[in-house]
């Protein structure tokens, strides 16, 4: 049996205790070696113990989840996040974590995530998430899309455009291919136009601006590379004008 080192960080007393128990009871493989109830003392514990899995809780005072990774310039544990919101939990994963778990937790979850993390370390695989978390801290260069039973890492400068097809998205790269994930359009404005080069101009459309050839006040619409055309509606056209002509 593979024994994996693990650190359990949560601010609530309870869920500590259940998933101390869970664990105990039902991933034999899992021997937990500390436990932490904030940031700054999960930094302490994780340094001294160097474990190879740490369970980690998102909302917690002072300090949450995300400001605990970006403490380690070289994220070289696993991280299964634990948190009873769902939103947060999908962007962890989708840049770092090998999983996440929502509470109240679900025991075929939880043996689901640790046995991801026994045949990662097994294998001796790199997590290429965390690869991800760890070259790309300050700020994003690029993005693990699920697709199919895998995912397929792209540079964002290899994005022309995200659209929206109701509870999809599909993402258009500059060498013609298309990756349809299940994830809403608000999810990508979330994750890369606050401080990315990317822009809404529809509510069905977000696009790189740095692929932008053309842009048609008369027609409300943009040109990107690759003669690619999507519109621009009312509601964008304003913020959109003011980036590029003023």
């Amino acid at each position: 049996m593979n024994v994996i080192n693990a650190i359990i960080i949560d601010d609530e007393v309870n869920a500590c205790e259940n998933l101390r128990y869970l664990l105990t009871e039902f991933c034999k493989n899992i021997t937990i070696v500390s436990e932490a109830k904030n940031v700054d003392d999960a930094i302490i514990q994780i340094n001294k113990h160097k474990p190879q899995l740490i369970f980690l809780d998102i909302e917690m005072p002072q300090k949450n989840g995300f400001q605990l990774l970006d403490a380690f310039t070289n994220i070289n544990f696993q991280i299964i996040f634990v948190t009873a919101y769902d939103k947060y939990a999908i962007k962890a994963f989708e840049v770092s974590a090998i999983d996440y778990l929502l509470k109240p937790i679900d025991i075929n979850r939880l043996q689901k995530a640790v046995e991801k993390v026994s045949k990662l370390l097994i294998s001796g695989k790199k997590n290429n998430k965390l690869d991800l978390l760890n070259d790309n801290r300050e700020k994003i260069q690029k993005i693990a899309i699920p697709y199919k039973s895998d995912y397929v890492i792209v540079n964002l400068r290899d994005i022309l455009c995200i659209e929206a097809d109701r509870m999809y998205t599909i993402i258009h790269t500059i060498n013609g291919k298309k990756y349809v994930a299940a994830k809403k359009l608000s999810y990508y404005e979330d994750l890369l136009c606050k401080e990315q080069d990317f822009l809404r101009t529809h509510r069905s459309w977000i696009v790189n601006t740095s692929a932008i050839e053309m842009y048609s006040k008369k027609d409300k619409k943009i040109q990107l590379k690759n003669e690619f055309e999507i519109p621009i509606s009312k509601s964008y056209k304003e913020k959109f004008e003011a980036i590029f002509f003023t």
